[in-house]
């Protein structure tokens, strides 16, 4: 290329700089960058509002609604920032369609179901009735301190009349096997002869001779087997290891050493009765009603198994002696 010749490339780059810088994009701050997207319907804003939309919408209204703030200074048209179509803006009448169908929705909750109202009121007469039926059985079950009643409690006996008389009844009925002795009898010894036993054995039921007869009468049991058991039981009253015998000096009453079994008053594990009078006639009535009438046995070999078992007692040495007992006492009488 001569000097003559003119640069054509050079002149040619030059104006295609000052165009490519001449043409380059002014950059607008953010909030003033024109938003095509805008302008286009998004399809999801056709579906129903939720409440918590509706309210963010409500909220974005009243804010339109307010006066802008004063400015310090005034803004060209040119400066304006270009900002989106806001797609929540809409007219009075939808804002009171919207507010009248908030007002107007039904409850998410459902109310409850209406109960049955109770009685309050009303006195409770049926329980009254049931408590004292209850009362009334327990008072004849459990109570056997009167003698004109039956007492279920167990290990308590009947206490009704009849019953007096009826094992005097059964005697002629309950046959004796042979070798064996029948409690059930008229008395075979007198009132006299049992104080006189009892004051020889030092007993503190001297005295009580009477009522051993009367109650054996009563009950058709012979006293004198009444009063063999309670010389083999406790020596009278007088044996030392008797468990009738209180730290006071008194004692249980009880001539057989009856097991508590449900009695109303018990000192350990016998019972503990308020005299020899009730003591005497609780033995007489557990033979009569538990041995004769329930288990249908009346002789002395045949009660001892069951009044003193083997486990505790030597049954055959309790039944002698209670025999020997009784034998004696009849000779003496003979004489």
């Amino acid at each position: 290329m001569s000097e003559s010749e003119p640069d054509t490339h050079a002149e040619r780059r030059l104006p295609r700089r000052e165009t490519r810088s001449a043409q380059r994009p002014v950059h607008y701050p953010a909030n003033r960058r024109p938003n095509p997207l805008a302008r286009f319907h998004d399809p999801f804003d056709d579906l129903p509002l939720t409440l918590r939309e509706r309210r963010l919408m409500e909220r974005s209204v009243r804010g339109r609604e307010r006066p802008p703030a004063a400015q310090s200074f005034a803004v060209s048209p040119a400066e304006e920032p270009l900002t989106p179509d806001n797609p929540f803006a809409f007219d009075d009448d939808a804002r009171e369609m919207l507010l009248a169908e908030l007002v107007a929705a039904t409850p998410a909750y459902r109310p409850a179901p209406l109960r049955r109202p109770v009685r309050s009121r009303e006195f409770p007469w049926w329980l009254i009735a049931v408590c004292a039926v209850s009362a009334v059985i327990l008072y004849f079950f459990w109570n056997d301190a009167d003698t004109s009643r039956i007492c279920f409690a167990p290990g308590c006996t009947a206490r009704e009349p009849a019953m007096q008389a009826y094992t005097s009844a059964l005697a002629p009925d309950l046959p004796t096997p042979d070798g064996q002795h029948s409690v059930l009898g008229p008395p075979s010894i007198s009132a006299q002869q049992i104080d006189r036993i009892l004051a020889e054995w030092g007993s503190p039921a001297a005295g009580t001779g009477a009522t051993w007869v009367e109650l054996g009468v009563r009950y058709g049991i012979d006293p004198a087997y009444a009063l063999a058991f309670f010389i083999h039981e406790s020596g009278a009253g007088t044996a030392p290891g008797w468990a009738g015998r209180k730290p006071d000096g008194s004692t249980t009453h009880n001539i057989g050493n009856i097991i508590c079994a449900g009695y109303r008053t018990c000192y350990g594990r016998f019972r503990d009765y308020a005299s020899w009078e009730e003591g005497i006639e609780d033995w007489y009535r557990l033979i009569a009603v538990e041995y004769v009438q329930w288990r249908g046995v009346h002789t002395v070999e045949e009660i001892v198994p069951i009044y003193a078992p083997a486990v505790e007692n030597n049954v055959p040495a309790y039944a002698g002696t209670v025999n020997r007992l009784v034998a004696e006492w009849r000779t003496l009488r003979a004489r």
